[in-house]
């Protein structure tokens, strides 16, 4: 980074002459400084002539000099932050200058919950003042310093549980993840998707994190160890370049099977750019999850040891979003909630992490480092004023929410002769000696049935099966549990399984009058 001076030997009012010259952004993006427009990485591009244009034209030079020391030391989505708040305040008076009167008018026009804009604005002027370029006078700093702003109010969401922007139920993140397996074993979504899906689910990292990881970034499965641990790149970190820090978090081994098999994918994706083979030293480079290439196939070898090194070849962030948003509408997954279409997104995932290690009793510090976070400022929410996250299932509450929640996935058969496997004694499913269903797959399964039976895609529950005493065993047991253990927590790790019973009860019964009255 460079000094807070850095490029402010310019007396007020001038600007030094080789802002007219090409410059590099943090990320490896070459910019034009005299273009109107700035690509700063893979994601933001700014519109530097929406805000030159509202200032005169020694602040205009002013502005453009000061974005430019943004964009060389700090992130682009920071510099894009002090873009956008600058512009906001411009439109908004309708003026040319950066003055005191102008910034407390603006400051009586923004409602409550937007002050935060004068945060990043204050941060901003006050380091154009300090690198002496034209367009903010002393009066103005004074001001700002005069004022204690705060930053913007955060975790609302999370404080209040909201069912649609803030954590997932354990129940909802459950069968997310289920639905990603099962959408993959029916060839409805390929590795990468499954493999984006899981990563942002069980790790909580922002899409930008995964999508800046590299094949390098992998567990050595050569090696023996007790703990498998990826390297995920930081990038909140308004100071950090591309990759320019990483921290470590520990995954399941089915997990790093599942990242190690779309990193062979990757890898094939750049031989087919290369049109070779990847060489060693050239593999820890490819992206974990490469974008569309296609536009690369006239980039000569030494162009693409340098493009390796930036974020050029690697996906958008928006992709996992979208891959999350996909997997939904794929598995019609509702919420048990609010009975319409899961909401999701890469945020939910980080606040349902947050919440679920709140409950279990970490404190800020360990909060914090899970979620990557600098400091401790915003962790508290997940431990202020927790609710029971977890409340007893029984039987009335849980036949409403069996009709929205989806979690049983397989067919439900007449009898057992109907079911794929029917004939096969061996794939019969019981309780206490008694069939409830038939399992119709024809690979090994070490599941302790039939719980676990009721939300597999292969199960076949028959009509005049005892679901109900299967549902009843279940009730006493997590009730028996919770008392034991005086832990709701533990007592509702089988909660979708007793909703996915419950909904085949109730289907149970809609079939039998149907085969009543036919």
């Amino acid at each position: 980074m460079h000094s807070m001076t850095d490029g402010a030997a310019a007396t007020v009012g001038a600007v030094p002459k080789e802002h007219g010259a090409r410059f590099t952004s943090i990320a490896g993006y070459e910019v034009e400084f005299s273009s109107d427009s700035w690509r700063l990485d893979k994601t933001i591009s700014l519109n530097i002539d929406s805000v030159a244009s509202l200032l005169v034209q020694d602040s205009a030079a002013g502005f453009k000099c000061v974005l430019k020391f943004y964009a060389e030391n700090f992130s682009a989505a920071h510099t894009s932050n002090c873009h956008q708040r600058l512009l906001s305040m411009l439109r908004t008076l309708d003026c040319g200058t950066i003055t005191t009167a102008g910034l407390i008018n603006y400051r009586s026009r923004l409602p409550k919950k937007r002050l935060w804009y004068l945060s990043v604005l204050k941060g901003f002027l006050k380091r154009w003042h300090e690198l002496g370029y034209p367009g903010v006078s002393d009066d103005v700093v004074c001001l700002l310093n005069s004022w204690s702003l705060k930053g913007n109010k955060k975790g609302e969401e999370v404080k209040k549980l909201d069912p649609r922007n803030g954590p997932l139920s354990d129940i909802e993140l459950q069968g997310l993840n289920d639905t990603a397996i099962r959408a993959f074993e029916k060839d409805q979504i390929s590795i990468t998707e499954l493999a984006a899906c899981l990563i942002i689910s069980f790790t909580g990292r922002r899409p930008k994190q995964i999508s800046h990881m590299k094949l390098c970034d992998l567990p050595d499965f050569g090696e023996c160890r007790s703990v498998l641990k990826i390297s995920v790149p930081r990038a909140k970190q308004s100071g950090a370049g591309f990759r320019e820090e990483t921290k470590e978090f520990a995954i399941s081994s089915e997990l790093a099977a599942i990242l190690a098999m779309q990193g062979s994918v990757a890898e094939r994706q750049m031989q087919g750019l290369l049109g070779r083979a990847v060489r060693v030293d050239e593999r820890g480079s490819i992206p974990l999850f490469p974008g569309n290439l296609t536009g690369f196939k006239s980039v000569q070898d030494g162009d693409i040891e340098m493009r390796l090194g930036t974020d050029r070849f690697h996906c958008h962030p928006q992709f996992f979003t979208a891959t999350l948003k996909r997997l939904v509408q794929i598995g019609r997954l509702n919420s048990e909630r609010t009975g319409q279409r899961l909401q999701i997104s890469s945020r939910r995932l980080r606040y349902t992490m947050g919440t679920r290690a709140a409950r279990e009793g970490f404190g800020e510090l360990l909060i914090a480092e899970l979620l990557d976070h600098s400091d401790t400022q915003n962790a508290g929410v997940y431990i202020d004023n927790i609710p029971e996250h977890v409340e007893a299932i029984n039987k009335a509450v849980g036949q409403q929410m069996a009709v929205h929640a989806q979690a049983f996935a397989g067919v439900l058969v007449d009898r057992e002769e109907d079911a794929t496997r029917g004939s096969d004694l061996s794939s019969r499913v019981r309780i206490d000696q008694e069939g409830v269903g038939t399992c119709g797959s024809y690979g090994f399964c070490g599941a302790k049935v039939p719980v676990p039976c009721y939300t597999c895609m292969h199960f076949q529950p028959w009509v005049d099966g005892p679901h109900e005493r299967v549902l009843q065993a279940m009730l006493e047991e997590r009730e028996s549990v919770r008392e034991v253990t005086g832990d709701l927590q533990i007592a509702a790790v089988n909660d979708r399984s007793i909703i996915a019973v419950m909904e085949v009860v109730r289907n149970c019964e809609i079939r039998k009058a149907e085969l009543d009255n036919g």
